[in-house]
């Protein structure tokens, strides 16, 4: 029998707990809730999460591999007859800006703005390089059965949309909108409701005595660029380096703001628990069926 089971009174059906809760995490051994099958579905259902199990791991591995790759991944793209080249990292942030000799031909305003769409073009580039990288474990993830493909009666998690990209609109011209909306007690309405309004951050970064204002949106991509009047002061390498460390800085705000948004999602008793949790609860159902 296996742990934290007990038989019915025909001997037919094995019952486990799952504690009340749809989160096989969660999981506590000893008590009864759940009725499955018997003997022959037993046997069966310890081969397929032996599979499953085997199949999360080699998928965990791909993931921890691809992670190594997307940090390295890069995109450069170049305005203005190479006049304005800049650099991005894997989720699209400025990780460096060269200017051309004969940039002072533009004037400041037309530098802000090419460096702005110099930044989101290679913004878009590394993006594909990054979903080129991920779609094969992302299929590989989706081929994987979930628990309740191997557990009858057990509820189906509510598929959530993925979520909307992050706004590349500039704060200055963006309308004032309605007001946020309140949250909600449904958790799958609740992630729609946070990931609309995560759409919607943005950041701000300032260098060189606020000669140099950067803002970028939730995704850490440069949005908005601003010199002001003393930016006559620098020479062009060091408002390069300058626009480089106000998008750092905005980037770090940005982050803050994610985080803080997204903090109530992250109890211990979340209804969506990371891959961790997951496969802790698929090798505890393992183990209670030895």
């Amino acid at each position: 029998m296996p742990t934290g089971c007990a038989s019915s009174s025909t001997g037919s059906a094995v019952r486990c707990c799952w504690c009340g809760r749809t989160n096989p995490a969660a999981a506590s051994p000893g008590r009864a809730c759940t009725t499955m099958a018997g003997n022959g579905s037993n046997e069966r259902l310890k081969t397929e999460v032996a599979q499953v199990l085997d199949d999360v791991h080699q998928l965990i591995n791909g993931f921890a591999d691809a992670r190594r790759r997307y940090g390295a991944l890069t995109a450069t793209a170049s305005v203005e007859r190479e006049r304005i080249i800049v650099t991005v990292d894997a989720s699209g942030a400025v990780t460096a800006v060269d200017f051309a000799e004969n940039v002072d031909d533009l004037g400041y305003t037309l530098i802000a703005r090419g460096t702005v769409r110099a930044a989101q073009q290679a913004a878009s580039e590394v993006k594909l390089r990054a979903d080129e990288l991920l779609a094969p474990l992302r299929a590989a993830q989706a081929r994987l059965p979930v628990l309740a493909d191997l557990i009858p009666g057990m509820p189906r998690e509510p598929q959530v949309a993925p979520p909307p990209p992050a706004l590349l609109t500039p704060p200055g011209e963006r309308d004032a909108g309605l007001a946020p909306e309140p949250a909600c007690d449904d958790p799958a309405a609740e992630i729609v409701r946070l990931q609309d309004r995560r759409a919607e951050l943005y950041g701000t970064g300032a260098a060189e005595g606020r000669r140099v204002l950067a803002a970028v949106n939730a995704d850490g991509v440069l949005i908005d660029l601003k010199f002001s009047s003393g930016i006559g002061d620098l020479d062009f390498d060091e408002i390069a380096d300058a626009v480089t460390a106000a998008s750092r800085a905005a980037v770090a705000e940005v982050a803050r703001m994610v985080t803080a948004l997204f903090a109530p999602l992250l109890r211990t008793d979340a209804a969506y628990p990371g891959p961790a949790a997951t496969l802790a609860g698929i090798e505890q159902l393992r183990d209670q069926l030895r």
